[in-house]
């Protein structure tokens, strides 16, 4: 399905395609000829650089070795200037390759300009690259010219974050045995507004009062090994032991996995 309605919130080079960030989606192949690799770097007499752009409308963002990630940033702008000249006030240049750091492009700058997101203003929410075609398509901007590729961008508006819930509740279950029937649950903590990092002292996923779902009365609980584990370090509810263990708000989930539905509406 199609995700150009939502504003980039990360970009970044990168010297090899197999090297792309994590959430990232390499931008391969020319829009308008999918045998032409979109490449930003000219080749040199001794050897091939390849350079390729990728971009991310993750958020929050999990690498932090590209520009915009900070989760509450999205690109607002991008320019091409020549190599030699300064980036503009506010804009980034991508100079380097974020997987190999090396020199991003040569003779031209993509410059960025990452800002602070807020419902309602101006965003990037598509980036491609032309190859034949001179005039970009329907809804897209021409930027200028890269490496003999035509740099186009597609513009949007950043949607408005949902209110954060009030008063969560315990999904709670008899149809299950407690993996923790040991020791008693700790109440879920009320989820605070977005972004927010205490994720601690809860087992159980919450839910807002009013909602009547298909998995209502079947308990989300953390997995029996690892209450095993934090019994057995004696570290009670406590996971930040676990460096890969992230438990989310029911308000994060609600942000990060949000999904309108609107082609499949129209549709009907």
């Amino acid at each position: 399905m199609s995700e150009t309605h939502l504003p980039i919130t990360g970009i970044c080079l990168v010297a090899k395609p197999s090297n792309v960030p994590t959430g990232y989606h390499c931008i391969r192949k020319a829009f308008d000829d999918t045998n032409r690799d979109a490449d930003l770097m000219q080749d040199s007499l001794l050897e091939r650089k390849d350079r390729f752009l990728c971009i991310t409308r993750a958020w929050p963002l999990v690498d932090m070795r590209t520009l915009g990630s900070d989760c509450a940033r999205v690109l607002e702008d991008v320019k091409i200037i020549n190599e030699r000249d300064n980036p503009p006030a506010n804009y980034t240049g991508l100079t380097f390759t974020s997987d190999t750091r090396e020199k991003g492009t040569v003779k031209k700058l993509i410059c960025v300009k990452i800002v602070e997101r807020q419902g309602g203003m101006k965003c990037i929410c598509d980036i491609i690259f032309l190859y034949r075609a001179k005039r970009p398509p329907q809804f897209y901007t021409l930027i200028g010219d890269i490496n003999g590729l035509q740099m186009c961008v597609k513009e949007g508006t950043v949607p408005a974050l949902r209110p954060a819930p009030t008063v969560p509740t315990q999904i709670q279950s008899n149809l299950y045995p407690n993996p923790t029937a040991d020791q008693p649950f700790q109440a879920a903590q009320q989820s605070a507004p977005y972004p927010t990092n205490d994720y601690s002292n809860t087992n159980t996923l919450t839910k807002k009062s009013d909602e009547k779902e298909i998995l209502d009365c079947i308990p989300f609980q953390i997995n029996p090994k690892y209450l095993a584990a934090m019994r057995k370090t004696g570290s009670g509810n406590d996971l930040s032991t676990f460096e890969t263990f992230r438990i989310l708000s029911s308000y994060e989930i609600e942000q990060h996995f949000n999904y309108d539905f609107h082609i499949e509406r129209s549709s009907l």
